[in-house]
């Protein structure tokens, strides 16, 4: 029996030494690979903010370039060239930041060359205006083909910052995979280690109960059994360099593990512990612990020696100071210790340090403060660019309007009282020339709108698409009463969106309708609903001209037109509008076409809903079908 409790607490002490061991190995590959983790999140954050810094300094360049062509004022030069100085900067930066990712260094290589084409079409622009007369170098400058590489510099720079957040997201998990692989490891082996040694205090507690029993048991046959005195004497030696041989285990834990008595004294005191704290075996015993390390508790001690006393058993975080007088942070466990009787006898107290870890911690705290603290820098400085764009849209639109309104207002003047004088050719030419000026009102007006929409708010409400697309299907059949136009209106469900701008989308589509079914007699307009691969879109449907679908991918462009501009009038916005609506309301919107046999336009909303469903729970106020 004792050999059989021998071994199994040897081997027991042993388990727990291995796994002590092999805690603290994990632990430190776990604590590595999560710095350098968090190392690469931190420069894949520089690498974006690079990246957005690029973009930033390309339109202020390529803003300056036009502030200076349209105003002249030498202000814009001097911004363009430290945007010039910024971007040669921002692009070493970049190069030598992703020097690590080939496929970034190859894009780099692809892009550089098309930042130099953009500034020196942008220098070229601004010495035309420098030396050619305004009007002239003005016009020629904003004629010059700088949109495309402008166009594809943002595309190439928006590449390199999605391949950037998705190796965010993919570092980010790494960084959370490798903290809960640490956290899991510790508190099971920490589960198992407790586990471990107070089966070992057990059975060292019921050896010194048979040692104590024995000795009771000597004391009262000692006057009969004086010739077995030797005999248990050596049993007890044997008893006695066994609890040595089982404390000398506990020895070889890295850890710190000391028993006290209910007064906080020092009773047993491990080698893991005078590693620690610095103080050897012999200054220890006997002394308080918690005068002796200057502990600090997370609460206050009274509260916690009525916890232990309730549970049994307690945990938290303590603050120990060292002999040298250094401070650490230590993972303690407590465990009570009661006697026979059920009193309390001791406590096991079990410290882990780990200083190192909550220094860690705190570094990375104070990384995201910094990193949350720049993110709000740069939005405020993306929202102070955004002002200004807004306010430069604003006065170029003004700008625009007044000497169109001057050509409009001039010729036709010349078209009422010199009409005569100009001849029939002349006439079609003033004609041509109001023409074009009107249409470029119109241009800049839905610019504008389109430029609006994408700053405005939804205001969501449940609304009946029946009635919104009524509304604008009256409208158009009072605009169309020369021609024979045939609408087919089938039900439409309710959809949480904005009523103004819902009715703008069906506006757009349907007045497209209308335009495209011109040469058609009768012209059949369908809007309804449908399913589509399990979702519910709603489809404008026409039997007009329709469209190649090899030309699909440019309807939802700026300026993108499928047909003349002799055949079929408008500006080559109102689908960009509908579109941007749409994904406003978490929506996507696409067409099918056939040359000469119509096309149909479908799109899905976030908020669509069945009519049934949506009358029975419709509050009693009423539904809006107007913005």
């Amino acid at each position: 029996m004792k050999n059989y409790l021998k071994d199994n607490v040897s081997w027991g002490i042993g388990l727990s030494v291995l796994l002590v061991a092999g805690a603290a190995g994990l632990s430190f590959h776990d604590l590595s690979e999560f710095a350098e983790n968090s190392t690469w999140v931190t420069h894949t954050h520089v690498v974006i903010e690079r990246l957005e810094t690029l973009r930033s300094e390309v339109l202020k360049v390529e803003n300056a370039r036009r502030g200076y062509v349209l105003t002249g004022d030498e202000e814009f030069l001097a911004r363009a060239s430290s945007g010039r100085d910024e971007i040669q900067k921002t692009l070493g930066a970049l190069r030598t930041l992703t020097a690590d990712n080939a496929a970034q260094q190859k894009e780099l290589d692809e892009l550089q060359p098309l930042v130099q084409s953009r500034l020196e079409l942008i220098d070229r622009s601004m010495a035309i205006h420098r030396t050619a007369q305004a009007d002239d170098a003005r016009q020629t400058a904003l004629t010059m083909p700088g949109a495309e590489l402008t166009t594809r510099i943002l595309a190439a720079l928006d590449e390199m910052g999605s391949r950037e957040q998705a190796l965010l997201r993919e570092r980010s998990e790494q960084v959370d995979r490798s903290a809960r692989r640490s956290r899991i490891a510790l508190a099971l082996v920490m589960v198992v280690t407790i586990a471990l040694i107070l089966a070992a205090f057990a059975l060292l507690r019921k050896q010194v109960g048979e040692r104590t029993r024995a000795e009771e048991e000597v004391r009262a046959l000692a006057e009969n059994l004086e010739q077995r005195v030797a005999q248990r004497t050596s049993e007890l030696e044997a008893q006695a360099k066994r609890q040595r041989e089982q404390a000398a285990l506990l020895d070889l834990a890295h850890d710190s593990i000391f028993v006290r008595d209910m007064n906080s004294a020092v009773q047993f005191w491990n080698r893991g512990a005078e590693e620690t704290y610095g103080w050897s075996k012999e200054e220890a015993l006997g002394k308080v612990t918690h005068s002796l390390l200057r502990t600090q508790f997370p609460e206050p001690l009274p509260k916690i020696e009525a916890d232990i006393l309730e549970h049994g058993r307690w945990e938290g975080e303590l603050v120990h100071t060292r002999c040298d007088g250094s401070q650490i942070v230590v993972d303690s466990r407590w465990a009570l210790q009661r006697g026979e009787d059920g009193a309390p006898t001791g406590v096991l107290e079990l410290n882990r340090e780990i200083t190192e870890r909550k220094r860690a911690e705190e570094e990375i705290r104070t990384l995201n403060r910094s990193l949350e603290h720049r993110v709000a820098e740069r939005t405020s400085a993306l929202a102070e660019t955004i002002k200004e764009l807004e306010a430069f849209t604003s006065s170029v639109a003004h700008d625009l309007r007044a000497p169109l309104r001057h050509v409009d207002g001039f010729s036709r003047i010349l078209e009422e009282e010199y009409g005569p004088l100009l001849g029939t050719e002349g006439q079609k030419l003033v004609d041509r020339v109001r023409r074009a000026t009107q249409h470029m009102g119109e241009l800049v007006d839905d610019l504008l709108n389109l430029s609006r929409l994408s700053r405005r708010e939804l205001s969501p409400v449940m609304t009946d698409l029946n009635i919104l697309a009524g509304e604008v299907i009256e409208d158009l059949k009072a605009a169309c009463e020369r021609r024979r136009v045939e609408f087919r209106a089938g039900s439409l469900p309710f959809a949480v969106c904005d009523p103004g701008l819902m009715r703008q989308v069906f506006v757009n589509l349907l007045a497209n309708a209308v335009k495209f079914t011109r040469p058609r007699d009768p012209a059949i307009i369908e809007i309804g609903q449908a399913d589509c691969n399990g979702s519910r879109a709603i489809f404008v449907r026409d039997n007009g001209v329709g469209f190649s679908m090899k030309y699909a991918d440019k309807l939802f462009g700026v300026f993108q037109r499928l047909h003349r501009p002799e055949d079929f009038e408008g500006t080559g916005v109102g689908l960009v509008t509908v579109q941007r609506i749409v994904q406003k309301h978490n929506g996507r919107i696409w067409a099918e076409a056939e040359v000469d046999r119509g096309a149909a336009f479908y799109f899905t909303l976030e908020g669509l809903e069945d009519r049934r469903t949506s009358e029975s729970s419709r509050p009693a106020g009423g539904v809006h079908a107007r913005g």
